[in-house]
């Protein structure tokens, strides 16, 4: 309560005090002035007073209605205050709400960039050998006899992996793309054990997104408050994938493993807005998805 309404409260405090004061002298004034007069006098003089009487019950029940008036003013003030109380804890508790999604949030997504870090793969290309000069102890057989290449381990790491493993399942489906599934199902099935964690985080990440509710009371928060703040989110992760990666999860989105619950949530938040179409084993291929998957032109 402010100061102001302090000091009114003490003021009426002390005329309430003031009048009581009043009230009770004039009784014990009027009461030892007329002890020893006679019963009859007493009431005649009593009766003079009558007109007082009654202006004192007017300003009793004018002190009621005043102090309902005030109690009247001080529920408005305490509901005020009371509104004010539950918008902030509104706010608070939205904030909160937010906090508590961004810790996951971004643990996930450090997650995702852990899960790629730690993917590798070893391939072998072919070196040529540098043929050593013949001395007299050998013999032409022994010379050209010589293997002239040999397979060289090569490690790869975190995004290239993604990068050389793509290459390899595009030049397949150049060669066939009407049967892009089956080459793709054949090429996960060698890196399964490392593309498929990195697809399930993945898809956890852009679930959790969806699944959250950012507002206090989402009832009242239209759709496009709502699409915004989760297409906020999903940019994010966005984003973060490389265009292999973005190649990988096309096809992936495609196949058994992700066209029934992975799809819907690629197309809904634009997750392809920036993928290179023309790495794609057949630009055709693109007619796949809903046009929503490359641009959500009516969100942004």
């Amino acid at each position: 309560m402010s100061k102001k309404n302090n000091d009114s409260d003490n003021k009426l405090n002390w005329i309430a005090l003031g009048v009581i004061i009043l009230i009770v002298t004039a009784w014990f004034y009027a009461y030892f002035s007329l002890i020893d007069v006679k019963p009859e006098i007493r009431g005649t003089f009593g009766d003079m007073f009558g007109g007082v009487n009654a202006l004192f019950s007017g300003l009793a029940l004018a002190g009621i209605i005043y102090t309902i008036l005030l109690q009247r003013n001080e529920l408005k003030l305490q509901r005020d205050e009371l509104r004010e109380t539950r918008m902030e804890f509104k706010i608070q508790n939205e904030t909160l709400k937010i906090q508590r999604f961004e810790n996951t949030f971004f643990n996930l997504l450090n997650q995702h960039h852990q899960i790629v870090e730690n993917i590798d793969f070893t391939d072998y290309k072919k070196k040529k050998k540098i043929p050593k000069i013949p001395t007299f102890r050998k013999t032409t057989e022994q010379v050209f006899d010589q293997t002239p290449e040999y397979l060289e381990a090569v490690r790869l790491e975190g995004r290239d992996v993604f990068k050389h493993r793509y290459d390899l399942l595009r030049r397949s489906i150049i060669d066939n793309p009407e049967k892009f599934l089956e080459f793709y199902q054949e090429h996960y099935k060698s890196a399964q054990t490392d593309f498929g964690h990195y697809f399930r985080n993945l898809y956890r990440m852009i679930k959790h997104v969806d699944y959250t509710n950012f507002f206090y009371d989402e009832s009242k928060a239209s759709e496009k408050e709502i699409f915004k703040m989760k297409y906020k989110y999903t940019s994010i992760i966005r984003s973060q994938l490389s265009d292999y990666e973005l190649l990988w999860l096309f096809y992936n989105c495609l196949s058994s493993n992700g066209v029934d619950k992975f799809k819907p949530y690629i197309e809904r938040y634009s997750i392809f807005k920036n993928l290179p179409i023309d790495l794609l084993g057949d630009p055709a291929h693109a007619e796949e998805y809903d046009k929503l998957a490359y641009n959500q032109v009516n969100n942004n």
